[in-house]
C-alpha cells in the first residue's frame, strides 16, 4: 500500500497532528476521549496515540507501561485486567500549571482501541505499541480488522519484535521506521545509497534533532520523496519552527499545541 494512497498531504500545507501529551503542555489530556474529540472538533488532520496491554488481553490507550504518572492507580499496566483499570482517573495527573488539577473532579476514564475505532469511524490515527509482547500486535491487528480501518491508521513501535509481528500479521497496514531502521535511512541517504534500501516501512515519524544532530535537512526529505516515504516531525509546539518544517515540506506536524499550527497555516 502507498502511504500517499491513505495520508496524502493537503496541498500546500502538512497534515496536523495532534499529540496526545499528558503532561500538560496540551490542550488537554492526552490518551483519553475528551482529548480525541477536542482535537477533532478542532479540525486537525489525525490523533496521535499511545497503547498499553492489559492482563486480559486488551489494549488501553495510555503512554507509560505503569499507572504512577497520569493515572490515581499504581502498578504495571500489564499486570491489572480491563475491569480493574476502568475503575481509574486517566487524567488524575494532567495539570497545565503544576498547581491546578482540573480532571480530579471531572476524572476521564480509561479507553480500549476498540472504543476509540467505534466512536471515531473516519479519523485517521498513527498508533504506538508500546509493549514488548507480541501479543500486544495480534491484538491490534483484531482490532483494526474488526473495525475496518486498515486504510487511516499508522502503527509504529520502539520494539522491533513487536513492529516485525505487526507487518507479518497485517501486511495491508501501514507502518513506522523503528529507530534502527530510520538510523539505517539516515546513513544510507548522506552517501545518496537509499535507492538501495528495500523498507518494510512506509512512513518515519521522527524527532527534530537526534543528539544535536538536525535530522530534517533539505537532503533527507529529497531522499525519503523518492523512496514513497510519509514524513511527519514531532514534537514541534512553537510558531517559529512549525514556520520552518512547513517550508521544508514535511508531510506531517505532531504538535501538543493544533491550535497554533492552525492558526499559522491560516495566515
Amino acid at each position: 500500500m502507498n502511504p500517499s494512497d491513505c495520508w496524502p498531504r493537503i496541498k500546500p500545507r502538512p497534515l496536523i497532528i495532534a499529540h496526545g501529551d499528558e503532561g500538560g503542555r496540551g490542550l488537554y489530556p492526552g490518551n483519553t476521549l475528551l482529548y480525541l474529540r477536542e482535537m477533532l472538533a478542532l479540525g486537525v488532520d489525525a490523533l496521535e496515540i499511545d497503547l498499553n496491554l492489559t492482563a486480559d488481553g486488551h489494549l488501553v490507550l495510555l503512554h507509560d507501561p505503569t499507572l504512577e504518572r497520569t493515572t490515581d492507580g499504581r502498578g504495571a499496566v500489564t499486570d491489572k485486567t480491563l475491569a480493574e483499570l476502568k475503575n481509574l482517573n486517566a487524567a488524575y495527573h494532567w495539570s497545565p500549571d503544576g498547581k491546578a488539577y482540573p480532571y480530579r473532579n471531572s476524572p476521564q476514564p480509561l479507553v480500549t482501541i476498540d472504543e476509540v475505532f467505534a466512536e471515531f469511524p473516519n479519523a485517521r490515527m498513527i498508533i504506538e505499541l508500546k509493549n514488548k509482547d507480541h501479543r500486544a500486535a495480534s491484538a491490534l491487528q483484531r482490532a483494526i480488522v474488526r473495525a475496518g480501518c486498515e486504510a487511516r491508521v499508522i502503527v509504529s513501535s520502539f520494539h522491533r519484535g513487536v513492529i516485525r509481528e505487526f507487518r507479518r500479521l497485517c501486511p495491508q497496514v501501514n507502518t513506522g521506521a523503528t529507530l534502527p531502521e530510520a538510523l539505517q535511512f539516515y546513513a544510507a541517504q548522506l552517501v545518496a545509497a537509499e535507492r538501495w534500501l528495500a523498507p518494510a516501512y512506509q512512513s518515519m515519524q521522527l524527532p527534530s534533532r537526534y543528539y544535536g544532530l538536525p535530522v530534517f535537512t533539505r537532503r533527507f526529505v529529497r531522499a525519503a520523496r523518492r523512496c514513497g516515504l510519509h514524513l511527519s516531525v514531532w514534537t514541534v509546539n512553537e510558531p517559529a519552527p512549525m514556520r520552518h518544517f512547513i517550508d521544508l515540506g514535511l508531510d506531517g506536524i505532531v504538535t501538543d499545541r493544533p491550535d497554533r499550527l492552525l492558526s499559522i497555516l491560516g495566515e
